[in-house]
């Protein structure tokens, strides 16, 4: 279905991040073995030939061949305002137009990773502060192309999204990563409508849904409705991703989901879906394929905000709630010990047409 999770695309998004994996834990594994041959002397004078080379000419053939004789990045600097190190090269990678040269830029990445390099700390200057090499990576693949992007070229789009697997099996993403921190929180926060994209960015999503990363242990703040309405507004797609039907292949992720998103985040997410009529005809034709644990979650743990619907007229959101759940959310009562129509029909906000829906699906005063 139109709307429905693709599944065989999320499945083998999964297959290619554990193929990519184990080709990096089988190059580990020879240079451990290198690497666990030398004297600390030998290693010490290898890391200092490293570093030297990646602060000075960024080799790739050098710094290969020194990786080759068991050589670590153990020594790269993570300050953003300090010497070359690994999340600078991706930052450059914007600069680089010419596919030669990003593929040189790519090498050197796969290469430094391999070694060692410390992916969650070493930053690059970003603002008053940096960010690692995955947060930069969310921000380029986010903005893509156009005013707000920082890439100009198709090429350099796609070897973004090729170094962002490898990165990203290689980086620790923790449950309790809020925020602007998150990589997927990033990536969703600077969504901009990108055409050319769209079908890449779908699959970011759903590789770092492959890898259980989620924003809903983000506060209700930092998820905000207007953070749920700007992602809606560049596709309402990228929104349902995260949020999709129970699938056996999907347990691992719907786990943590479910186990971190709150009352609040669920009131927002749902008011971001009225931002626009385009917005509403979508949620109800998502939410009515079938019943859906979000919907049921919504009534069990924010029930006045389905009385909230009800005065606000969103019937299009309301319909999928009544066709999936009518018993469910005939038992809801308010403070006032109303049933939803009841509410409804002494509601000053509520009009005729909503209540004819209400009475349509069997809600009885």
């Amino acid at each position: 279905m139109e709307h429905d999770f693709p599944i065989s695309s999320f499945l083998e998004i999964k297959k290619h991040l554990s193929t990519e994996r184990n080709k990096f834990e089988k190059e580990r594994a020879i240079w451990n073995t290198i690497r666990e041959s030398l004297s600390k002397t030998e290693a010490d004078q290898l890391d200092e030939q490293f570093k030297n080379t990646f602060e000075t000419t960024t080799d790739p053939q050098i710094l290969e061949q020194l990786l080759q004789k068991g050589a670590s990045a153990r020594l790269l600097e993570n300050y953003e305002l300090g010497p070359h190190n690994l999340a600078m090269v991706v930052q450059e990678l914007a600069n680089i137009k010419t596919k030669e040269e990003l593929e040189i830029a790519a090498g050197v990445i796969r290469t430094t990773i391999i070694a060692g390099a410390d992916l969650d700390n070493q930053k690059a200057y970003w603002g008053n502060g940096g960010i690692n090499a995955i947060q930069w990576l969310s921000v380029y693949l986010a903005r893509a192309f156009g005013e707000y992007g920082y890439l100009s070229t198709m090429d350099q789009y796609q070897y973004c999204y090729k170094i962002f697997t490898w990165v990203a099996n290689h980086t620790t993403i923790t449950e309790n990563m809020r925020g602007d921190w998150h990589p997927l929180h990033a990536f969703m926060a600077g969504l901009k409508k990108s055409p050319e994209v769209e079908d890449l960015q779908e699959k970011l999503i759903l590789q770092m849904m492959g890898l259980n990363w989620t924003i809903f242990n983000s506060t209700h703040e930092e998820l905000s409705t207007s953070f749920f309405s700007r992602i809606i507004d560049v596709n309402p797609r990228f929104l349902t991703l995260i949020v999709p039907y129970e699938h056996e292949q999907l347990k691992s992720y719907l786990d943590v989901v479910q186990k971190n998103i709150g009352p609040m985040v669920l009131k927002n997410f749902l008011n971001g879906f009225t931002s626009s009529n385009k917005a509403r005809k979508y949620f109800r034709a998502f939410f009515s394929l079938r019943p859906h644990w979000l919907l049921k979650l919504i009534i069990t743990s924010t029930p006045e905000t389905v009385f909230n619907l009800v005065k606000r007229n969103e019937q299009d959101l309301l319909l999928p709630f009544l066709k999936h759940y009518k018993r469910e959310v005939a038992e809801l009562r308010n403070e006032k010990d109303q049933t939803l129509i009841q509410y409804a029909m002494t509601s000053r906000g509520a009009v005729e047409n909503t209540v004819q829906l209400l009475r349509q699906y069997g809600q009885l005063a």
